[in-house]
């Protein structure tokens, strides 16, 4: 939206969809090839072979580039949880915070609990930081307020100082029209409300309100609820494909309000998780949606959960569902199911960001 506003935008952000450039825009444009591999080798020497994770690495990489290069704005996306995450190493004088809804994930790394999760993630909190809350479970947000407090951070949680009602934004005396918003799902509204939210809050942003209904209607997010439009549709036509990078049990919660907007097409879904990930959970989330069919993919380019813990999961839930040994041969069948009385089919493939890039990977092909 900054961008999109005339300013000069750096961002950090991961994992990528399709190429490691993804992770790094300096200055509203995806670093090259060529810049990314002398950035790393530089890096590398400095480093001279001392002890680094891939992730510090890289970090150290971005930050390094976006220190020689101004911009109006530095967007940066935690890595994994917030206290002992690489990027928590920026400015704290400096930093404004969006913490959006906490759920169960990465428990291996930051605890069984969301209360333990959300502690986690607020250690991105510096003292007396500008903090925007989206909508939390209760004993996630106790943990952030006993945080924000603590530091004496500057807050605006949902439900309490600000939220969002029939796609308006409300907030101190505003009421901001946000009915636009070009990405899919009812959940986008909150994070977009958090977007808007910051750059009125952070005063050097100075964003016009009169811009917000153009400019958030212009967002493009690949891999959110994403129509494909590419190869694959072209190749298959009497079927709308999406995807979507729902990768735990709060993400196939949302996507279930999602299916339940449109029950005019057969709704079919194409699934791979990965190992560590809650996949009885999120099969329990796909058992409410009612898919036709359950479509599991055996081969992956990550380390995935095996098809046959799935299918026999899916199984004990009462879901139709059936082993693939590749994406595009899930596709490919989906495709070829007669329609019958219905007039056409939605497909959603989801379940890992990876999975997501590998069918962006073929939609893009020419």
């Amino acid at each position: 939206m900054q961008r999109l506003s005339g300013k000069k935008v750096h961002v950090y952000r991961s994992p990528h969809l399709i190429t490691f450039n993804e992770r790094i825009v300096v200055s509203n444009n995806i670093i090259s090839d060529d810049d990314l591999y002398q950035l790393l080798l530089y890096v590398y020497k400095i480093n001279n072979k001392d002890n680094i994770t891939f992730f510090e690495f890289f970090t150290a990489a971005a930050f390094y580039i976006f220190s020689k290069v101004k911009a109006d704005l530095f967007v940066c996306e935690v890595g994994l949880g917030g206290k002992y995450d690489a990027t928590n190493i920026l400015n704290e004088k400096k930093k404004s915070c969006i913490i959006t809804s906490v759920g169960l994930d990465h428990k291996e790394y930051l605890g069984s609990s969301i209360k333990n999760i959300a502690k986690e993630k607020s250690g991105i909190l510096g003292k007396s930081n500008l903090v925007i809350c989206s909508y939390q479970n209760k004993k996630a947000l106790e943990a952030i307020e006993e945080i924000t407090k603590k530091k004496k951070c500057v807050s605006f949680i949902y439900g309490k100082d600000w939220f969002i009602k029939n796609k308006y934004l409300y907030f101190d005396n505003n009421k901001i029209n946000i009915s636009t918003l070009s990405l899919a799902g009812a959940h986008q509204y909150q994070n977009i409300g958090c977007a808007i939210l910051a750059c009125y809050k952070i005063n050097t942003l100075n964003i016009e309100t009169k811009l917000i209904s153009s400019l958030i209607a212009n967002i493009k997010w690949e891999g959110r609820l994403h129509q494909l439009s590419g190869a694959i549709k072209k190749k298959y036509t009497n079927t709308d494909f999406w995807v979507d990078c729902a990768h735990n049990t709060l993400g196939f919660k949302v996507l279930k309000k999602w299916v339940d907007q449109d029950k005019s097409s057969r709704f079919y879904l194409i699934l791979s998780v990965g190992i560590q990930k809650d996949y009885k959970g999120i099969l329990k989330h796909i058992k409410k949606m009612n898919p036709e069919l359950l479509l599991l993919v055996k081969r992956t380019n990550f380390s995935s959960r095996p098809a046959e813990d799935l299918f026999s999961e899916a199984s004990n839930l009462k879901i139709k569902c059936k082993i693939f040994n590749t994406v595009i041969q899930s596709i490919k069948f989906v495709s070829s199911i007669e329609e019958g009385l219905y007039n056409k089919k939605k497909c959603l493939i989801a379940g890992s960001i990876n999975l997501v890039g590998e069918v962006l990977l073929k939609d893009k092909e020419t």
